[in-house]
């Protein structure tokens, strides 16, 4: 007889990896959320059922007493609608129902009718900030309330809050919303150190959100901006849960979950949210009103499995490229999750799409493909990623949509919606695509010496989704079209993707940038008739404000320059786009830049750059603007933003400038850096200009001291005329004519003998044409006795009359210095008023 021993050996070795695996898809934790119970008796209003909120609360409780396992129940505050003590008991005596032990943080409306005293005994924490752990999960309590109208009076904190409101007026805060204190927001920080430190996960609680994608822009703590950025602080930080705002809402940012979970006083059914946390996901599951979610931690790559036709080409909008076997079978590795187009290609085929496709995806996908007798792939493999323009018998290829579409070759749904008819080709490298006649492909001729030389190519102002919708990108989609155009850093402004898929737009940023090419994110902001502004170096601003009652200036100040990052008037001399202003009747241009007076005359570095070369045009008066500013002492680099709007076929480099900086290395923090120092050179089809004086660069300033060398490094396409001009104080210093030679690069040299204070640039334009072609910003000359510009005081509040005159002026009185003389006087006059 044969021993059994193998067997039962071999079935335990079975047995135990079951178990392990089992072990291994254990939750680390399951917890429960709920969010504004709001009970009160009275009769319902705005669409809170205040009645009912109890009897919900109690099913609510009842249903989750079904789920195993439950480690806590979480109410995220708002208990009751603020009134009577006995609303509270009686809705906290109904936690003796339930199997999970029930825990709570404050609201407003909790706060508007306890104090802060009798909330701690009801709630029975020892304060209204609080921690604990559970299954190596650290849990962190907030009171989003903490400085604010309903903090208690004798603390301080709510006389603090009336400070922040009047010192913000103009900001549209929610007067019911809240901020932390600096004490607590040191306690916060201090906590979520130790875990990390400690390697726990950590998840927050607060009533209040904090990013406006989670829920809307209004309903976010005061403070969200800060406080976001202190989260960012702490890798370990796996969920931020919130209510207050009673639609709920949910989004991922920088891999950390914002869950703001919906009201119960809203519901109409027993609501909740259970949450379970494994060591690589968060797992919500919806009860009632809410919907289930899974949250990964990493971004990992997708493997797409397939068929088309054999040996066709298959590709994804982003470029990455394969070609299927002899069985027609293929496989395609993409880099992240999220939606994408997938197109095939092959001889005597018609090409085929897959759309909308939301990976990864489990199944093998399918390529239906037509025969098209006389078509035939063209392929090719160039030696980094490039935008090329390529014609099938004068007809352009054209690049693809995340729809399927031919990107700039589509008719407007609605006559007179702004569309470009773009004819770019872009390519990660490899490519291919059919074509039936003779076909031509240029390149776009770029300088790769420029980056070994750390200058870098970006764009600050350039629009994924600006609104018309006519075709379908996303975060991925135009991170490889910057590539192929050449750019090492961009920051894309909201909104970031129309492809109705939830998205971790920052985390994707960031897993997209690499040693050769940083993405970041922004948003136009302050964005208002008196001026458009980009930044960099912050957070997508979006909090609204009344451009009447608060300027730009001020709204720029605090949450741009104060905030570390530059904030830069973008198009600030094109008078395009008209608008009714509201309370006269009178048309403006909506996207000129009014306010820039202000920010010189009260706080000059906060304007290192103006966004002068939007446009190519006629440079006479944006050369006159820049001059006459200069000349007063303000150091003023130049920049040339895109303006890019992906949804109408207008990508950063479809025939737009750009912006080249001078960085010890490709980090946000040294672009920040380079911004601030004035190093810039603005682009427009591949020209380039690198000005320097004995050594140093654009932003510099030098003591002059008798001889100096000045050269320039001018760069074009091999074969192009430019005209070159040198000036000193905005006259023509020097001026040639260039030639560019077969490597599309020329260096010029000039003597220099300087003892004043004064400052030179270079300006490079095509031959004939007062069109922008390249522009180096200035080299500052300054002696001891140089006196910089006054620096005036901001009033508290800008007058009626100052602030009308200032959004009426014409374009001929922006950049007029009588004008700009007017109002240092007027600014002048303010500060002696008592």
């Amino acid at each position: 007889m044969k021993s059994r021993r193998p067997f039962f050996v071999l079935a335990a070795l079975l047995l135990s990896v079951v178990c392990a695996l089992a072990q291994a898809e254990q939750p680390l934790v399951r917890f429960a959320l709920l969010a504004d119970l709001r009970y009160a008796d009275q009769d319902s209003k705005a669409g809170c059922n205040y009645r009912q909120a109890k009897e919900l609360y109690r099913q609510t409780l009842a249903r989750l007493n079904q789920e195993p396992d439950l480690a806590f129940v979480m109410v995220l505050g708002d208990i009751t609608d603020g009134g009577k003590a006995e609303d509270m008991t009686q809705m906290l005596a109904l936690a003796a129902d339930s199997r999970a032990p029930v825990k709570y943080l404050a609201g407003d409306r909790d706060l508007q009718g306890h104090s802060e005293e009798q909330l701690k005994a009801l709630f029975a924490v020892d304060d209204l900030f609080y921690d604990f752990a559970v299954g190596g999960v650290r849990f962190v309590v907030i009171n989003s309330h903490d400085v604010s109208l309903v903090a208690d009076a004798a603390s301080g904190r709510r006389q603090a809050a009336q400070d922040f409101l009047a010192d913000h007026h103009g900001v549209l805060f929610n007067r019911h919303d809240g901020m932390l204190s600096a004490e607590r927001k040191q306690w916060l920080r201090d906590k979520l150190a130790a875990a990390n430190a400690a390697g726990e996960d950590v998840v927050v609680f607060s009533h209040t959100p904090l990013w406006y994608l989670a829920g809307n822009n209004r309903d976010l703590m005061w403070d969200h901006m800060e406080l976001l950025t202190l989260l960012d602080g702490c890798p370990r930080l796996r969920g931020f849960f919130a209510g207050h705002h009673h639609r709920g809402g949910l989004s991922p940012r920088r891999r950390v979950l914002h869950k703001t979970v919906k009201a119960l006083v809203t519901a109409s059914e027993a609501t909740a949210c259970i949450v379970s946390m494994y060591r690589d996901r968060l797992e919500l599951r919806g009860i009632g009103a809410e919907s289930d979610y899974i949250h990964a931690y990493d971004f990992k790559p997708v493997l797409v499995r397939g068929r088309a036709v054999p040996g066709a080409y298959v590709m994804a909008n982003t470029g990455e490229i394969t070609k299927a076997g002899d069985d027609g079978s293929f496989s395609l590795t993409l880099p992240l999750p999220g939606v994408y187009c997938l197109k095939a290609v092959a001889d005597g085929m018609a090409d085929a799409y897959l759309p909308m496709l939301q990976l990864p995806i489990a199944e093998e996908l399918q390529f239906a493909m037509t025969p098209e007798p006389g078509r035939r792939v063209v392929h090719g493999v160039l030696d980094a990623p490039a935008q090329l323009t390529i014609t099938d018998d004068g007809e352009p290829v054209r690049s693809f949509d995340l729809a399927g579409n031919p990107y700039g070759g589509l008719t407007p749904p609605k006559p007179g919606m702004w569309h470009q008819k773009n004819r770019h080709y872009w390519t990660m490298g490899e490519y291919a695509f059919s074509a039936r006649g003779e076909v031509k492909i240029t390149r776009l001729h770029e300088h790769p010496s420029l980056r070994e030389r750390g200058w870098y190519k970006g764009d600050f102002h350039a629009h994924i989704i600006h609104g018309e919708n006519i075709y379908k990108g996303n975060v991925q989609h135009l991170a490889a079209i910057c590539q192929a155009e050449g750019y090492d850093w961009i920051y894309l402004a909201g909104n970031f993707a129309n492809d109705r898929v939830i998205a971790d737009y920052h985390g994707i940023a960031d897993a997209l940038s690499h040693e050769r090419f940083l993405l970041r994110l922004n948003m136009e902001y302050p964005k208002t008739i008196y001026g458009h502004v980009g930044s960099v170096g912050v957070l997508p601003l979006t909090m609204p404000y009344d451009p009447e009652k608060r300027s730009n200036f001020e709204q720029a100040r605090e949450y741009i320059h104060r905030a570390g990052g530059v904030a830069i008037p973008v198009h600030p001399l094109y008078t395009g786009v008209l608008r009714k202003d509201k309370a006269s009747g009178r048309e403006l241009s909506w996207m000129s830049g009014r306010d820039n007076a202000l920010w010189l005359l009260c706080e000059p570095d906060m304007m290192p750059c103006l966004d002068l070369f939007y446009m190519s045009g006629d440079l006479r008066r944006t050369e006159k603007y820049w001059y006459s500013l200069l000349n007063r002492g303000y150091r003023i680099a130049c920049s040339a933003s895109s303006d890019a709007a992906y949804d109408v076929g207008r990508t950063p480099a479809s025939g737009r400038g750009a912006t080249f900086v001078k960085a010890e290395a490709l980090t946000e923090a040294a672009i920040v850096r380079a911004f601030k120092e004035r190093r810039t050179m603005v682009s427009w089809n591949s020209a380039a200009l690198i000005m320097d004086i004995d050594g140093k660069t654009s932003g510099d300033i030098i003591r002059p001291a008798g001889k100096h060398q000045l050269s320039v490094d001018a760069f074009n396409v091999p074969g192009r005329k430019s005209r070159l001009r040198i000036m000193r104080n905005g006259e023509v210093f020097a001026e040639k004519t260039l030639l560019f030679p077969e490597n599309g690069q020329l260096r010029l040299e000039w003597p220099l003998s300087e003892q004043e204070n004064c400052w030179y640039l270079a300006i490079m334009t095509p031959p004939g044409k007062n069109e922008i072609a390249a522009a180096a910003s200035p080299i500052y000359f300054r002696n001891e006795d140089f006196v910089p510009p006054e620096v005036l005081p901001f009033p508290k509040e800008l007058p009626a009359d100052l602030r009308d005159r200032i959004k009426f002026m014409t374009l001929d009185e922006m950049v007029s210095p009588a004008v700009f003389d007017e109002i240092a006087d007027r600014l002048r006059a303010l500060a002696k008023e008592p």
